[in-house]
């Protein structure tokens, strides 16, 4: 007899015919965009609807070899932000460690873990798959707490491995769309932002900040008697001051802030939520840390200074008048003798 025609052999194989349903739509979801952040949002968002449960994070394999949660629901911000666990250490880490997906039946009796983070394990169980890409991993996924208060069994864990499977490719797709449009946004020489992408980051945060009446101010720099350094060191030892002056720029920018090669010898740095004392104080620090700098092949009693421009949105809600407006602070510093910062208000 043919066990499939059997009432459990049906309902066995209408559980699988959903799975399949599951992870089919999962995979057309992860595989529609290209954005790595959203690939995790959308892991971890599918993972709760499909296996019911409360709890769920995605934590990465960092070069190091510890374990970082990128991404989190149902956990406090500060665990999320403050946990970091060694290779082999707790679930993740053993998960990770041994790349083979793990159903824990009772996590306060099994003597291979200790909670973290008091964590709230309502159901006792919770399961753990790692993401694995081209026989790595990467990272891992766990999930705990039921909405029904009951604990998972072994269908749970081959869903959730099946979906890590799918979202480990996903992830790798979009780690290299990500890296290839980092480069394509980037100088070569210099590794700051490109031309094209301080605009197309400048018109997106000149409507954000006069949407929200948020401050938001332009840096532009531009390097001293650049053309005489080249003519007398050569452009190999200009190309080297070059990278200098952004490499100067890029240490005492924040995270959020834009620093770009705007074009030549120029740079432009965005400083979104940043009035208009904060931006002088940062393009004074600029201006001093190019007067100190040294510069390799050049002559030994010759440096380099910057003139900079500094101006606000203020009533200037369209990019091309801000660029406009920072410009011509950098010209009165110019004509003012170089080497200083001017200001608009």
């Amino acid at each position: 007899m043919d066990t499939r025609q059997t009432p459990e052999g049906m309902v066995e194989l209408q559980r699988r015919n959903a799975e399949l349903e599951i992870l089919f739509d999962t995979v057309r979801d992860l595989a529609s965009t290209l954005s790595t952040h959203e690939v995790i949002e959308r892991l971890v968002a599918r993972t709760l609807r499909h296996l019911d449960s409360e709890i769920a994070s995605v934590l990465q394999v960092e070069p190091e070899g510890d374990l970082r949660i990128l991404h989190a629901v149902g956990l406090p911000d500060e665990v999320v932000r403050g946990t970091r666990m060694k290779m082999g250490t707790g679930i993740a880490g053993h998960v990770a460690a041994t790349g083979e997906a793990l159903l824990v039946a009772d996590v306060e009796l099994d003597p291979r873990f200790v909670r973290r983070n008091h964590e709230r394990y309502y159901t006792h169980s919770c399961i753990s798959a790692p993401l694995i890409d081209q026989g790595r991993v990467r990272g891992v996924i766990n999930v705990n707490n039921k909405s029904a208060r009951t604990p998972f069994d072994e269908a749970d864990l081959r869903l959730l491995g099946a979906i890590a499977t799918h979202a480990a490719m996903a992830l790798r797709n979009a780690d290299r769309y990500e890296a290839l449009l980092e480069k394509a946004q980037r100088d070569a020489l210099t590794g700051l932002a490109n031309h094209g992408h301080f605009w197309s980051v400048l018109e997106t945060e000149v409507k954000r900040a006069a949407r929200y009446g948020r401050p938001l101010t332009l840096v532009l720099i531009d390097i001293d008697y650049f053309k005489r350094f080249n003519d007398r060191n050569g452009h190999l030892s200009g190309d080297a001051a070059l990278a200098q002056v952004a490499r100067a720029i890029a240490e005492r920018s924040r995270a959020h802030d834009l620093a770009a090669r705007y074009g030549g010898e120029e740079f432009a740095v965005l400083l979104p939520e940043t009035d208009h004392l904060g931006a002088v104080a940062f393009a004074e620090k600029i201006r001093a840390a190019v007067e100190s700098l040294g510069f390799d092949g050049s002559d030994a009693d010759e440096g380099l200074t910057v003139s900079v421009g500094v101006a606000g949105l203020g009533g200037r809600p369209v990019a091309s008048d801000l660029v406009a407006a920072a410009d011509a602070r950098l010209y009165e510093a110019k004509d003012a003798g170089r080497n200083r910062v001017c200001a608009g208000d």
